[in-house]
């Protein structure tokens, strides 16, 4: 609990001139009753000198509960182990405080120390009350979650004594939850094909160093001693070796849309579809890399893409990071330093010039234009495999919307229609549980 700030709320000028007003206009209209009224400016004026600090004393305790389809019923946080989730998740919080004081505070006034970053979607975080001794009051609203680490703090409280020209300013330190964290890997990410020369986990059609039997040729000067079969050797004196299935990484390009058309329809209490779609591809990125497959970025803006080719290392990570946050806080791409810039009226026609010729990709994009799909149907006559994950940012509750959404419903149609793997994100799942049910585990070919 932080020091207490008293203000005293001086009325005695203005009284004293009201008393006088009040009173002249009484001697000339000879009212008594008004000479009487004269007086009670005075008492408050006093009033603003004889009161009293009243020395309140609260507690406070902050529960919090996740909600939202495929969460843990119990997914409840405390001070030792915050609470997670998703973006877009909401959170239910329960703030309780209870006046531990032996007098009743007549005007009590609370604000709980909600997360800058985090929107108030229902209810309220304040309150204002009065509450005898041993009393409480809880406040309960409902949070947003976006992407990053989260810190309450303290519950600020005023109180006015009974005059009211008392004040007092001052918080108290919730017991309880108090930390939030949105930062949760995807448990599987699905790959097909695209292998390269980089030694990896998904089988080939080539042979070399592996576990799955491939073949057995005659036996060349060089190979090594532990591949030559020497149970044949024995019976019938023929040199030969065994290959196994080699195993490649699978080279993967993370596509994220950040044109101007992709943060429509953002709000304080909604998140834009641009935002939605980099923290999934961050959350990809970081999968693939720790599962060891090369991996790049790129951000396309409305007239320029920046990239991020494919890869493990620590400049790959930090550099995949700084283009992520570029595109999630809509900066423009030029002010990032990246490997590959290149400039176009439509920057989606250059996007085959970035990808490597054995990449998969994918596509993060809400698919309100045609450009998306477009460059689907390109890609996927060039030999690509495609997948989309779709943020739905169209609030389809008016004849307009319930259009615009039948329309980018279409487009998705197209983009299966042309091979691509495609999931329509509805922002009220979370992402883990969108990414796991309709994704689904890694699969190889």
């Amino acid at each position: 609990m932080t020091d207490r700030t008293v203000d005293r709320i001086n009325r005695s000028d203005g009284a004293i001139v009201t008393t006088f007003l009040v009173a002249g206009i009484g001697f000339v209209a000879g009212s008594p009753f008004l000479i009487v009224a004269a007086t009670v400016p005075l008492w408050y004026a006093a009033a603003s000198v004889i009161g009293t600090r009243e020395d309140a004393e609260i507690r406070a305790h902050r529960e919090m509960v996740r909600n939202g389809d495929g969460c843990d019923s119990d997914g409840t946080a405390t001070r030792e182990e915050p609470l997670t989730g998703d973006p877009g998740d909401v959170v239910a919080v329960r703030t309780t405080v209870e006046n531990v004081g032996s007098e009743p505070i007549v005007d009590l006034r609370l604000v709980d120390g909600v997360p800058a970053e985090l929107p108030v979607v229902d209810g309220t975080p304040r309150a204002c009350v009065s509450l005898d001794a041993g009393e409480t009051v809880t406040i309960e609203y409902d949070m947003e979650l976006h992407r990053g680490e989260h810190t309450f703090e303290a519950v600020d409280v005023r109180t006015r004594d009974l005059t009211g020209t008392v004040v007092e300013t001052w918080n108290v330190a919730a017991t309880g939850a108090e930390a939030l964290s949105c930062l949760p890997p995807i448990e599987t990410v699905p790959l097909r094909g695209g292998a390269n020369d980089f030694a990896g986990t998904v089988p080939t059609d080539d042979g070399g160093s592996g576990v799955e039997f491939y073949s057995v040729r005659d036996y060349e000067p060089g190979d090594a001693i532990g591949s030559i079969d020497w149970r044949r050797y024995a019976r019938t004196r023929d040199l030969t070796t065994v290959e196994y299935r080699a195993e490649r990484a699978t080279r993967i390009v993370c596509l994220v849309d950040v044109r101007h058309n992709q943060f429509r329809g953002a709000s304080q209490d909604r998140l834009a579809a641009a935002e939605l779609s980099a923290d999934a591809a961050e959350r990809t990125f970081e999968t693939l890399v720790e599962a060891g497959h090369p991996t790049g970025v790129v951000a396309v803006g409305d007239d320029n893409h920046s990239s991020v080719p494919p890869g493990t290392d620590p400049g790959t990570r930090e550099a995949a990071t700084t283009l992520l946050e570029a595109a999630r806080s809509s900066k423009r791409l030029t002010n990032v330093p990246f490997w590959h810039f290149g400039m176009s009226k439509d920057p989606f026609t250059k996007i085959e010039t970035t990808l490597p010729g054995e990449a998969q990709l994918y596509l993060f994009s809400s698919f309100v234009d045609d450009r998306p799909v477009e460059l689907i149907e390109r890609l996927r006559t060039q030999g690509y495999t495609v997948r989309v994950v779709s943020p739905d940012p169209i609030a389809d509750d008016s004849t307009e919307g319930r259009f615009e959404a039948l329309v980018r419903r279409t487009r998705l149609a197209r983009a299966r229609s042309a091979g691509a793997r495609v999931v329509d994100w509805d922002r009220t799942r979370p992402l883990g549980i969108v990414l796991r049910n309709t994704i689904g585990t890694v699969t190889t070919q």
